[in-house]
């Protein structure tokens, strides 16, 4: 028998080990549980350059499109889940303010939708362009079948199974439904939510196209290139894209514009707001301290303190006064007395928007200049001290003002 050249026998056994390599990358293949925003193009460096098999095949990746970031800040909401719609009493100006702040967000995101769309046409045609450069081998694998022995003796697929490709969807939004008395507060979170899913939406409009790549890749490394294949994926990707460019455009108009703040400006009417169906209890304004502070006959440290309040008590408040530095005329506790705190010693909690407004009582006067002939209750009001005076026959006593 002619024996077979060494060149020829180390050749063979350089696609074995080749084939040895891929066996065991595709026998540990598991689906993928994330998208992430790129693919990482695998090589193999133990195959040396110049051997042409179907194992330099295998290992072609495509360069799959990144895909933006969705995060979008949504300013706070003007709204109280907690209290419902009892809480937006008096606070249309807030409303409006928020609403003018969304508009601006999500006209924001609406100007980057040409141009995510231009982005994803460019990545279909890279794509595209990516497989016609792929060498197309032999008859691919049908997926999910045995591999042939003819097959395998020609180094293009390994033993293994190749699985079908899958991939997550992106959560469906909750539908809500609200209840009588958070049907404004929940119209209003709907508005919020929308505006972020708008913006994902915009962002995500590539998202098809690397699904796409992630799937031509994920099948590059179990069979042959299938150009047909491939292109087909891409295709029926880009229908899917296209689909969702469309949807923007609709979500905006119908979800956003109309049935969010279009609607909801004309519908709203605090006379339409129900309270009583809810306890008085959770909106009474409350005042809880986060130190020890003092409580003052007056909204300003100048008037005399009437008691004071340890760090975590809870007051109730009646009234506010008409300038700043704020400060809460506040019920004393077992009593039917008042007195005044700063609002910079603790925070508050409740329906505040219909507490009223309370005069303060007039200033104290000014305390004495501290002279000698102070009367004693001038004397240490002016910050002097009251002395007997030692050089007199009879006791005499005089304000010390030395201090």
């Amino acid at each position: 028998m002619k024996k077979q050249p060494y060149l020829t026998n180390h050749r063979l056994h350089v696609i074995g080990l080749a084939l040895m390599v891929i066996l065991a990358s595709c026998s540990s293949l598991e689906q993928p549980t994330a998208l992430p925003a790129t693919v990482d193009i695998p090589t193999l460096s133990s195959i040396e350059p110049g051997i042409k098999s179907g194992i330099t095949m295998l290992t072609n990746k495509l360069v799959c499109p990144g895909i933006p970031s969705t995060a979008v800040l949504i300013p706070p909401a003007p709204y109280d889940e907690a209290l419902g719609d009892c809480a937006l009493i008096g606070r249309s100006g807030e409303i409006e303010a928020w609403l003018v702040e969304l508009e601006g967000i999500a006209e924001n995101c609406r100007a980057n939708r040409e141009t995510n769309w231009v982005s994803t046409l460019a990545a279909r045609d890279n794509l595209n362009s990516q497989v016609d450069e792929l060498e197309p081998g032999l008859e691919p694998k049908p997926r999910g079948a045995k591999t042939e022995t003819s097959q395998l003796e020609l180094g293009l697929f390994p033993e293994a199974e190749c699985p079908i490709y899958t991939y997550s969807e992106l959560p469906e939004s909750p539908v809500l439904i609200p209840l009588p008395t958070y049907y404004y507060t929940n119209w209003l979170k709907r508005i919020g939510e929308n505006v972020g899913e708008y913006c994902a939406m915009v962002d995500e409009l590539v998202k098809p196209l690397w699904q796409a790549c992630d799937e031509i890749n994920f099948y590059q490394d179990c069979q042959a290139p299938d150009i047909e294949l491939y292109h087909s994926i891409i295709e029926r990707q880009m229908n899917t894209a296209q689909s969702n460019y469309n949807n923007t455009d609709s979500f905006y108009t119908n979800s956003l514009q109309t049935s969010g703040w279009g609607n909801f400006r004309m519908s709203f009417n605090e006379a339409y707001i129900d309270c009583p169906s809810l306890q008085p209890s959770v909106f009474v304004p409350m005042f809880t301290f986060s130190m020890n502070a003092f409580c003052r006959e007056g909204p300003n440290l100048v008037y005399e303190k009437v008691t004071s309040f340890l760090q975590d008590q809870s007051v109730q408040i009646d009234g506010r006064n008409q300038d700043d530095p704020l400060w809460w005329w506040v019920l004393i506790p077992d009593s039917s007395g008042h007195c005044w705190v700063s609002d910079s010693t603790g925070s508050t909690a409740g329906l505040l928007e219909g507490v009223n407004t309370v005069e303060a009582p007039p200033l104290p006067l000014a305390p004495p200049v501290c002279t000698r002939d102070l009367t004693q209750k001038q004397c240490k009001a002016s910050g002097g001290t009251w002395k007997l005076d030692p050089g007199q026959d009879a006791p005499v006593y005089f304000c010390d003002c030395s201090k």
